[in-house]
């Protein structure tokens, strides 16, 4: 055995130096390390302090009789160090008082326990958060959150409780894994709506929890906070927090706040456990009826009570520590105000709770804490995704950063509720261009699982609310309802040459013509045999160019003159004038107005045509509405949808490009589509629009701060805002060909639909050439003919 003395005792007793009924005590090596503390700052009597160091090497007998030797040799009267199960053999030999500086279970003579037993700190938070000490608490669920060992202290008081619901363990050494961890266990307290959260761990521990806590928004209001700190030492983590509604409440063995606060910063457990240990050695070396040997030492140990840094320093039968308090002090974000103690008294009736009287706590115990929104003053992440017009690339996006290179409805939405609830954001795309969707694995893709994996605070998008997703996160009241419509290009009119015939039916035409031979006939009839008027030589030919003169509106030389022959062709006259009004009429309006022909009429038809394709995007709340659907024809286009994986689009842009290609109808949000089609024309969506859904900000599970942006939202929607953010990003329809169209409709026709009628003006052209030389050919032969004829008659 090794030890070295260190003669720390020429302490002063009235001003004067004394060597005098010096105490020996011997220290355990772990707990050297405290003494030159102690004798830096604590007055007391004579005191020797030896080094207690073992280097036997050799089975626990042999460690037994080396630290008996020692202490024989060295004349030690008392024991002081973390508890040690050959120390308590060999003290126990000697009767020697051994002060323990850490829990054991072990009940033995000599072995006094200065430290609280952890089981006494759990049943206090027991008797306090769980009991009905604050108005409205005794219905809510507990959870705790330890570390180590310290989950053995637990009884079945609490592990049974029917308002506890579990206990998570951080026991990770890697500060990252660490963190991971504390992470995921404060999402899912918030998933399960915990607020109540009592937390027995290490400080370094307890800082990281609450940091995570606060990206969480987890750290006011509702949320309420227990912590086990017997120094008091999370003060100045608190103190370091935002300052908001919050609800801390720790329990230690410091008396008062004012205490705690002129505590150095230095001085931890171990080290008020040492100046508690060695004062009350040294207050019972003072008694003059005591006299300075181990005998007198337990004696006094057993039978009396001295203050200290902790409290009462007072011992049962058991030599477990007794009659001390722990004291509850609250902090709301604002003041520490004592909330009152837990008596740890030596029998089960006098371990209760006594709360403090004053206003502070009433107050407390009202529940009238004063609620301040979580995000106030943080700056938050907010995933989001490209989708005209809610969030677009503003024009020269690449020279801009940050919020700066976005616009579009979500921008100016977020932006608002950001000024009314005093908080700021950084708005980041997520990294899979995908809304959310839950993999075969059971996790969130998209922005959705951005959101659980706590990596965005919320989600600002064209994100629609169903029952999948409700059930992994939360959503707000929603700012604008959309429906399912199909979007698909206008497929283009054939031109044809002949396009001015299309105004008549052949029918129409046929009669026509046909009333033209019987109108000529009748009215040579009527010319050669009229009984009254003067006839003139009138020809069945002059008769027909008379009619189709009359319906093109061409002049003639010849008039009827009969009577009837002139009715006849008035009626005709009559008959011509309604037939080109009317022509004139619907070939305006085939001019004017261009007929969409496209191969379905509404949804309904797509499943039974081959012609369009459609499809929708992968992993979107539309496909799951499809392939859930109980109607028989929304399964059976899902279902045709999934056959043909070729058709289901990666991202919505990927699927407008197929649109514009032609032949692809894209089912999608009618507010989308309702943007496409304003600005190219040659766009059109397909109804009945359905499965109305409505768009909200996506919040993590639990989130205290649902009901505040709920509210908000819909006072926007009541003032009129949402409604001009809507104006001002969807408008009228605005596309170049609409102006191109008017501009055609009012200059008049063009070439490539009156073309048919310069080749029919150019075939009767041709016509009359050919008719003009035929007559000329006949003119010429006829004389030579004639001439034969009479030369051979001759």
């Amino acid at each position: 055995m090794k030890h070295v003395t260190f003669l720390f005792s020429v302490i002063m007793s009235n001003g004067v130096l004394t060597h005098a009924g010096d105490i020996k005590v011997a220290v355990l090596p772990d707990w050297w390390q405290y003494i030159p503390r102690f004798v830096s700052r604590q007055k007391v009597s004579s005191l020797i302090f030896t080094n207690l160091t073992s280097e036997s090497n050799e089975t626990q007998y042999d460690k037994i009789i080396e630290v008996i030797n020692y202490l024989n040799e060295s004349h030690s009267d008392v024991v002081f160090g973390p508890c040690k199960r050959d120390i308590s053999i060999a003290v126990e030999g000697l009767r020697m008082p051994y002060i323990c500086t850490t829990f054991d279970p072990e009940v033995e003579v000599f072995k006094f326990q200065i430290l609280p037993a952890l089981s006494d700190f759990i049943e206090a938070m027991r008797q306090f958060v769980y009991c009905q000490y604050r108005r409205g608490g005794d219905g809510e669920y507990k959870t705790i959150i330890y570390e180590g060992n310290k989950g053995f202290h637990f009884d079945d008081n609490i592990l049974n409780h029917q308002k506890t619901t579990r206990l998570y363990a951080v026991n990770e050494e890697n500060m990252e894994a660490k963190k991971h961890t504390i992470t995921h266990y404060l999402m899912l307290m918030r998933k399960e709506l915990i607020r109540d959260i009592i937390v027995i761990c290490d400080p370094k521990t307890v800082e990281m929890l609450l940091k995570t806590a606060w990206e969480l928004a987890m750290l006011s209001l509702p949320f309420r906070w227990y912590f086990y700190d017997p120094a008091f030492h999370l003060r100045h983590i608190l103190e370091s927090l935002p300052r908001f509604a919050n609800s801390f409440t720790v329990f230690t063995l410091i008396p008062s706040y004012e205490q705690a606060t002129l505590y150095p910063s230095d001085l931890d457990l171990n080290a008020m456990l040492t100046m508690d240990t060695l004062s009350t050695i040294s207050k019972i070396c003072g008694v003059s009826s005591i006299n300075n040997d181990r005998e007198s030492l337990l004696s006094a140990l057993q039978n009396k009570t001295f203050r200290g840094y902790t409290g009462n320093i007072s011992f049962d039968a058991s030599h477990q520590r007794v009659n001390y308090s722990i004291n509850m002090f609250h902090f709301n974000g604002s003041q520490y105000f004592k909330l009152g103690s837990w008596w740890a008294g030596d029998s089960p009736d006098s371990r209760t709770i006594q709360l403090e009287n004053t206003s502070e706590v009433q107050h407390w115990s009202d529940q009238n804490q004063t609620y301040t929104f979580p995000l106030k003053g943080r700056t938050i992440k907010v995933v989001t995704i490209i989708e005209e017009p809610f969030m677009m690339y503003k024009k020269g996006h690449g020279n801009l950063t940050g919020n700066d290179r976005f616009e579009g409805y979500c921008v100016d939405l977020i932006q608002e509720l950001s000024t009314i609830l005093d908080f700021k954001y950084e708005l980041y795309l997520v990294h899979d261009n995908r809304f959310g969707a839950r993999r075969p694995d059971g996790h969130w893709d998209g922005m959705v699982g951005e959101v659980l994996a706590g990596n965005a605070t919320m989600v600002v998008a064209s994100l629609s609310v169903n029952a999948r997703r409700e059930e992994a996160i939360d959503f707000t009241k929603p700012f604008m309802t959309r429906y399912v419509t199909v979007i698909m290009k206008i497929p283009e009119t054939p031109r044809r040459i002949f396009e001015f015939i299309s105004p008549l039916s052949h029918t129409i035409y046929l009669c026509t013509f046909s009333a033209c031979i019987i109108v000529a006939f009748s009215l040579y009839f009527f010319e050669k045999n009229s009984a009254y008027e003067k006839q003139e030589k009138v020809t069945f030919k002059d008769c027909v160019w008379l009619t189709f003169g009359t319906l093109l509106e061409g002049g003639t030389e010849g008039v009827p003159t009969t009577t009837s022959g002139r009715i006849l062709l008035y009626t005709w006259c009559f008959f011509v004038l309604i037939l080109v009004a009317s022509y004139t009429a619907n070939w305006a309006a085939f001019l004017t107005v261009k007929k969409f022909k496209a191969p379905v009429k509404s949804i309904y038809d797509l499943t039974s045509q081959k012609e369009i394709q459609y499809g929708t995007v992968k992993s979107s709340a539309i496909l799951s509405f499809f392939q859930t659907s109980n109607v028989e024809t929304f399964r059976k286009i899902g279902s045709e949808m999934m056959n043909n994986q070729s058709n289901i689009v990666g991202s919505s842009t990927e699927g407008y490009r197929r649109v514009s290609e032609g032949g692809y109808g894209f089912f999608w949000d009618s507010t989308v589509n309702a943007f496409k089609t304003n600005r190219e024309c040659l766009l059109t969506t397909i109804g009945p629009a359905f499965a109305p859904r409505g768009y909200g900000i996506g919040l993590p599970p639990g989130a205290t701060y649902l009901d505040e942006l709920s509210i908000n939202i819909l006072r926007l929607g009541d003032s009129g805002f949402l409604d001009q953010l809507q104006q001002k990003w969807w408008g009228e329809r605005k596309c170049s060909r609409d102006k191109e169209e008017d501009e055609n409709n009012a200059s008049g026709l063009k070439l490539e639909n009156a073309s048919g009628l310069f080749f029919v003006l150019g075939a009767g052209i041709v016509l009359s050439v050919f008719v003009l030389l035929v007559q000329g050919f006949i003119r010429n032969i006829r004389p030579k003919i004639i001439t034969g004829q009479s030369e051979t008659v001759t």
